[in-house]
């Protein structure tokens, strides 16, 4: 028998329910089918609206009995529980049918939305679930995690987090995940040291750019999701909703990486590198590659983790350009590029209908920050015609340069 609380939350999602076909029948009226939903909503609050009462009755009678002197010194043995694995097919479900969560779904959910509130984002009512970008393991019992001894997993199960899978972190581009508020990162920059004297002064290096600060950007993606296939109950299927995904989400942000906007979005680098800009323009040669690493060291930028970036034909292009006429040797195998890493994205813009810019730098200087959460919200109205569900997804996250200098680009390149 469910409590009274728990028996509040459910009426509460289903008004809420109710309310989306309302707002969205403002205009135009209700529609057959959204009448007929509607309705039924309303028989289930009045459902809800007498367990609550049954519930609360029943409640009293027990404070009554413990009041009454009823002995309760007796121990209490519990049987065995059952461990409940989260499920993301599961939640999304029972969002659809405009049920709230319930067990490991709901426990994962409050969890989360205690750290969103202690980062300061939004936190979504009505149907929706929010899940950590990073692993957690968790276990519940028939109580949802009421008593303390539920949150000590004797066999623990892992929520398979929401973590956006980006391709850049191959060069050594630092993420950083569970942010909270604005993170000013450190300067970077010619840092010099000298010997002296036990107590000779220390002349400061005066190091002339400032850091930059990551700030939590709202990053979201709608999708329609068929109906028959929430109702699978395989883990491959989960995996694989949670890999596209993920997948969406990170070349969002690789995308925003490269040639972000700036304002509500990142700002991209190759509307950052201002110092550092080749403009030799044509197919690329030996020594166009070489003039983008000379202009970083002459800046004094670092070296952790230098590679190169471009977008896929330009790839192509340049694995079948010599480095001299007679030496018969290929600028590039596809995966390094003059003794360096080379990665390509079909991410990475054409400029000009057939520039294809390529960026070398210290990707070690780039970071990609996440504050430590997906919300997905479910919309079974919208698309309820066509047998779908609409998810509405959404995290937060931001891309900052530690130093504009420690990267090079040329925009001007072209493959004949």
């Amino acid at each position: 028998m469910k409590s009274s609380v728990e028996l509040k939350v459910e009426r509460a999602s289903k008004i809420d329910a109710q309310q989306v076909i309302a707002d969205a029948a403002k205009s135009a009226g209700f529609t057959p089918d959204q009448e007929e939903r509607f309705d039924a909503l309303q028989v289930e609050i009045d459902n809800v609206n007498l367990s609550i009462e049954r519930a609360e009755k029943f409640e009293v009678s027990q404070a009554a009995r413990s009041a009454a002197g009823q002995n309760v010194t007796a121990p209490v043995i519990d049987a065995p529980k059952k461990i409940a694995r989260f499920s993301l097919l599961k939640a999304l479900r029972t969002l659809s049918n405009g049920s709230a969560l319930t067990g490991a779904e709901k426990e994962v959910h409050e969890q989360t939305q205690t750290e969103m509130r202690a980062q300061g984002l939004e936190i979504k009512d009505g149907l929706v679930i929010s899940l950590p970008m990073q692993n957690r393991n968790q276990s519940v019992d028939g109580n949802s995690g009421a008593k303390g001894g539920a949150l000590v997993a004797s066999d623990p199960a892992l929520v398979r987090p929401l973590q956006p899978t980006m391709a850049l972190e191959a060069l050594g581009v630092n993420v950083m995940s569970g942010l909270v508020g604005d993170v000013p990162l450190p300067t970077s920059g010619a840092f010099s040291f000298s010997y002296a004297a036990e107590n000779a002064a220390v002349s400061p290096t005066d190091v002339g750019f400032a850091g930059p600060t990551l700030k939590p950007k709202r990053c979201a993606g709608v999708v329609d999701i068929s109906k028959k296939l929430l109702a699978q109950t395989s883990f491959d299927i989960e995996a694989y909703i949670i890999e596209q995904i993920n997948i969406a989400y990170g070349n969002a942000v690789l995308q925003n990486a490269i040639n972000g906007a700036g304002g509500d979005a990142p700002n991209g680098l190759l509307n950052l590198i201002t110092t550092n800009v080749n403009t030799t323009a044509g197919v690329g040669t030996y020594d166009t590659i070489v003039a983008l690493e000379g202009l970083i060291d002459d800046a004094d930028a670092g070296s952790v983790n230098r590679g190169y970036l471009s977008d896929t034909k330009l790839r192509s292009a340049l694995k079948t350009t010599k480095i001299d006429a007679g030496s018969g040797v290929f600028l590039t195998d596809g995966k390094e590029l003059n003794g360096y890493n080379y990665m390509t994205s079909t991410l990475v813009p054409t400029l000009d209908t057939d520039k294809h810019p390529i960026i070398f730098g210290d990707w070690n200087q780039l970071t990609v920050g996440y504050w430590g959460s997906v919300s997905i919200m479910v919309d079974p109205y919208t698309q309820a015609a066509n047998s779908n569900v609409r998810l509405i997804i959404e995290g937060y996250s931001d891309v900052a340069v530690s130093n504009e200098k420690a990267f090079a680009v040329n925009k001007v390149m072209t493959l004949s």
